[in-house]
């Protein structure tokens, strides 16, 4: 519509029609996008529809979602209105279809990474929610809006939420919005590197979810207590936990976990060195996501399947994917993807000897995972940092590197880079002439590698037989 027909209409409307019939004429509206709305949504997440109020048939016709590519083409088609109804409904008096339009698309928003609609929308629900004081719908937008900024890497405005969320819940007895607010809790914590409180609470959200009888949140807080599990190294018990969400995730159609669980089974089969099993997931995962929309997940398995190709030698592949994830995180403002990005794209460089760009994605993936509190990929950010200096000849800046990142991972229980941290400082000690800090940090690599159970142990074992066997042959001299 013309912007002079639009204020022509304006107009005409403001004289002809009384404030009762405009009032009802934006009911009628309003009442159009959300059961609109909610129908693309019972299509695209079904599983998901008892969380979401049951909207009832609008006095007008919708238009026909029938089937998941008109239920997505229709909402990305009026996200942009969507906002804006909310905007309008939060500020005129409509406070129900606020919320009601917040907890319809959460979903959509979280899957498809549109985190500044998504920031907008649950505020607005906020702010509707307290005005009418509504406690649950306060709670609700508390939580949605704790996870958008957890996916942003705004961890201390997540945390932030989360908190009052769980507060809130707790206060009105709603314990299926308790147990939600303890797994996103547990999902920061996680990223924060803090590993115990994570897993403390998605225990307590797996037993409320299980004891209320609610599984698509007992699959959730599955897989994410199997990812702080494969984080601290325990990959039976992570492999574990994976596969009983990915049964349960199956068995009640959740498409979109589905495909996060089959990208963390493929981390661990990765870390553990089966190197086909963790590409055929990989690939599963990214296949699944491209066609549900699933962007988040679609960055992580590119990123994920490159790590494997540089495991494999495939460098050319390996980049690609790695380039195709990064441009892709830093499309839909997903900073913890990027970080994790620009660490693997420096890995991919150190192996094919441009020390010059590798050292500047390592720097980059150093710097932002600072920047938003990623305590985990600080502490693999430093130890590309420090592979980086010690290929390249600097080995003091390779030792304080490798020492920062024996610190960190030691303070947060990353079992993993502990091990490559004191591999690193081996490495820096022998070039120095220090064999027998070189043989002790050798020493303390292998048996974290050992009992890991990763491959990288075998090569701690043969560059300590080869200092043995050096050092053998010089006494024997």
């Amino acid at each position: 519509m013309h912007d002079l027909l639009r204020a022509y209409a304006s107009d005409r409307a403001a004289d002809e029609d009384s404030e009762d019939e405009c009032r009802a004429a934006l009911t009628r509206l309003f009442d159009h996008y959300l059961a609109t709305a909610a129908a693309a949504m019972d299509i695209l997440h079904p599983v998901e529809q008892y969380r979401r109020s049951r909207i009832p048939p609008p006095a007008t016709p919708t238009p026909p979602v029938v089937d998941s590519t008109t239920a997505r083409t229709w909402l990305d088609a009026e996200r942009v209105t969507l906002t804006a109804v909310c905007a309008h409904t939060v500020a005129w008096g409509w406070p129900g279809h606020t919320t009601g339009l917040a907890s319809t698309l959460f979903r959509y928003l979280e899957v498809g990474a549109h985190y500044p609609d998504a920031v907008a929308i649950h505020a607005h629900a906020l702010r509707a929610a307290r005005d009418a004081s509504d406690p649950t719908g306060e709670a609700h937008a508390l939580t949605n809006l704790g996870t958008v900024y957890r996916r942003q890497g705004y961890y201390p405005q997540a945390v932030t939420y989360n908190q009052q969320a769980l507060a809130l819940f707790r206060d009105i007895g709603h314990r299926d919005g308790e147990a939600t607010a303890l797994t996103s809790l547990g999902s920061v914590y996680w990223q924060q590197g803090r590993y115990p409180q994570a897993a403390e609470h998605h225990q307590q959200a797996l037993a409320l979810f299980r004891d209320i009888g609610h599984r698509d949140g007992e699959a959730t807080a599955l897989i994410n207590l199997g990812t702080v599990y494969r984080r601290q190294g325990y990959y039976p018990q992570a492999a574990e936990h994976h596969q009983q969400a990915l049964a349960l995730f199956r068995e009640i159609g959740h498409r979109d976990g589905e495909a996060d669980v089959l990208d963390s089974l493929g981390l661990v089969y990765f870390r553990q060195g089966y190197y086909p099993q963790a590409a055929e997931h990989h690939q599963q995962a990214l296949a699944l996501c491209r066609e549900i929309g699933h962007q988040v997940g679609e960055g992580y398995a590119l990123d994920n399947l490159g790590a494997v190709h540089r495991r494999r030698g495939r460098y050319q592949q390996a980049a690609e994917h790695h380039q195709q994830a990064l441009t892709l995180f830093r499309e839909i403002g997903h900073r913890a993807g990027e970080a994790h990005a620009l660490g693997n794209l420096g890995a991919v460089h150190r192996r094919r000897g441009r020390y010059q760009q590798a050292a500047e994605h390592h720097q980059q993936a150093l710097t932002l995972s600072r920047e938003i509190g990623h305590r985990t990929g600080e502490a693999k950010a430093l130890n590309g940092v420090g592979e980086t200096h010690h290929a390249t000849g600097q080995h003091e800046q390779a030792h304080a590197q490798h020492a920062a990142a024996f610190t960190l991972a030691t303070q947060i229980g990353d079992r993993y880079e502990q091990a490559r941290a004191h591999d690193g400082l081996a490495h820096t000690n022998h070039v120095a002439g220090d064999l027998d800090q070189a043989r002790y940090h050798w020493h303390q690599a292998l048996a974290l590698y050992t009992d890991l159970g990763v491959p990288e142990a075998d090569d701690a074992q043969a560059h300590l037989s080869a200092l043995d066997q050096a050092t053998g042959d010089e006494d024997r001299d």
